[in-house]
């Protein structure tokens, strides 16, 4: 038996609201306990087993739970000292090196990438931090990271959870008129032949530009499919632009296109 006690209200509480939901359906099913509003008060190991106590957020019950093993999760934290990083004069923001968007820190010769920034702690992120860092050490011409949230994510968990951009809420919050499309994998053709036609793909769009604000994606290798929509977002394609794309048949991607059609106003398989 697995059980996750997770803080905030519901799973993954990073991600969209539809995906926290599915990943708990489908939690359910494997016979996984999440427990979320809840917070572990004390964790005992006597060699044989460990005792974690539980306290419920709201009502502050306590509930204890025997298992055989613990695992943490808890965040990243900025490794900033140890190093010498103080004799240099970098200022640091909220324990982190503080950076422009061309990772330049407050002293003009030190730039910095990474977990150190705490911008988004993933290598991907690190990675394209370093690209924009040599090429403006170089003198070359770059393009400076603005928006972190438009930044691909992937949890690697069962099924697998993809996301770039604003959730539904968040785009709600910030004034947008928003469009939703979402396709499920039940009706995508590879996902039957994958034996895994779980979960689906959730797209967010302005309804009056057509600018694409979040993909949300949660299904069998939906973290190779990020990387069209973070193009078309990079590029500022409407929806009908990316409309026109052809997918392959059959494959995953073909979840992407239909979603996309959905934004457009008409979807072709569903």
């Amino acid at each position: 038996d697995v059980t996750i006690v997770e803080f905030l209200d519901r799973a993954l509480p990073n991600e969209d609201a539809d995906v926290s939901k599915e990943i708990e359906k489908q939690y359910k099913k494997l016979g996984v306990t999440i427990k979320t509003g809840a917070a572990v008060q004390s964790i005992d190991d006597d060699g044989s087993k460990v005792t974690v106590s539980i306290k419920n957020n709201k009502s502050g019950d306590i509930e204890t739970v025997v298992v055989d093993k613990v695992m943490q999760s808890v965040g990243f934290a900025p490794r900033v000292e140890g190093y010498g990083l103080e004799k240099t004069g970098v200022q640091l923001d909220r324990g982190a090196i503080g950076i422009t968007d061309t990772m330049q820190t407050s002293v003009p010769h030190i730039y910095a990438i990474g977990d150190v920034t705490m911008k988004l702690q993933l290598a991907h992120v690190a990675e394209a931090q370093g690209v924009v860092a040599a090429e403006t050490i170089a003198g070359v011409e770059t393009l400076p990271i603005e928006d972190y949230r438009m930044m691909p994510r992937a949890t690697f968990c069962q099924p697998q959870v993809a996301s770039f951009g604003l959730t539904e809420q968040q785009a709600k919050d910030e004034g947008y008129d928003v469009k939703v499309a979402t396709f499920p994998f039940t009706a995508n053709g590879k996902a039957h032949g994958l034996g895994d036609p779980t979960g689906c793909v959730k797209l967010i769009a302005d309804k009056k530009y057509g600018e694409l604000l979040g993909g949300h994606l949660i299904g069998p290798d939906v973290s190779e499919l990020l990387p069209e929509l973070t193009l078309a977002q990079k590029w500022d394609l409407t929806v009908n632009e990316l409309a026109r794309n052809v997918h392959t048949h059959p494959t995953l991607s073909e979840a992407l296109q239909e979603a996309i059609h959905g934004l457009a106003g008409h979807m072709i398989n569903f």
